[in-house]
Formats: C-alpha cells, sequence, structure tokens
C-alpha cells in the first residue's frame, strides 16, 4: 500500500499528459484544415462558412453555409458524405454545379508539402474535415 501512494501523483500526471498529447495531433490538424480551408474552400463558401464567399457571386447558386452540415443533419457530423462530396466521389443532382471535384483537380496547396499535383492526400483530407466540424453551429 505504501507503494501505491507514491505511484498515484505519478499515474495522474501520465494520465494528463496522454490526454494532452492526444488533443496534440487533432489540433495541429485543425490548425492545418484551417489553412486548407482558407486557401481552397473560403473564396466560395466565406472565411467563417456562411456560404457568402466573394467567388460565389456570379455562380447563380450560392454555395451552402456548411457551419450548418451538423445541425442539417440531426446533430451528426456527416463526415463521410463531406469527403465524398468534397471529392466528387458522390452523383451530384446538378451535374453542372460550380463545386470542383478535388479528387480530379487536387488541392492546390498540396505540392508543397510533396502531394503531387492532382492528388489529395489523406491527412489533408482528414485535417480539412476536422476543421470543418469545429466550424459547426
Amino acid at each position: 500500500m505504501t507503494i501505491i501512494k507514491p505511484l498515484a501523483p505519478f499515474f495522474g500526471i501520465a494520465l494528463l499528459g496522454a490526454c494532452v498529447a492526444g488533443l496534440m495531433p487533432q489540433n495541429a490538424s485543425v490548425q492545418r484544415g484551417k489553412v486548407i480551408y482558407a486557401k481552397e474552400c473560403s473564396h466560395c463558401h466565406s472565411p467563417t462558412g456562411d456560404g457568402a464567399g466573394a467567388a460565389s457571386l456570379g455562380l447563380g447558386v450560392a454555395p451552402p453555409d456548411v457551419t450548418g452540415l451538423t445541425a442539417r443533419n440531426d446533430g451528426v457530423f456527416p463526415r463521410e458524405f463531406v469527403h465524398r462530396f468534397v471529392l466528387g466521389t458522390l452523383e451530384k443532382e446538378d451535374p453542372d454545379a460550380a463545386m470542383p471535384e478535388f479528387g480530379k483537380v487536387g488541392l492546390q496547396h498540396a505540392s508543397a508539402d510533396g502531394t503531387p499535383a492532382g492528388e489529395v492526400s489523406t491527412a489533408d483530407m482528414i485535417a480539412l474535415l476536422d476543421y470543418v466540424e469545429t466550424i459547426q453551429k
């Protein structure tokens, strides 16, 4: 019993450290996703995600408010749907919609990290999804 008492604070610190360490990659991913969003999405969906970006003015149809995805999906962020929609692997209601199929054109920022132009790395996609999930209302 005397051995356990001195170790108890160590276990608490170790658990706290594990929790903080578990948050670090997610925070880094969210920050990376924020950069990707700013470069690839904000022009149409706006910097805040409300769908009123400067490039949306001539589209004829306003891009969706991406901050309401969770609200429109019964309180659950539709991660797989957004993933597939961004990559262009879902059949669109309007085949001529302005939303680029990033699975074909790639993410412009991606070439800086070694991903060939026209491709989307798994890490970039996860980061973008992580960020978009954080801006949900």
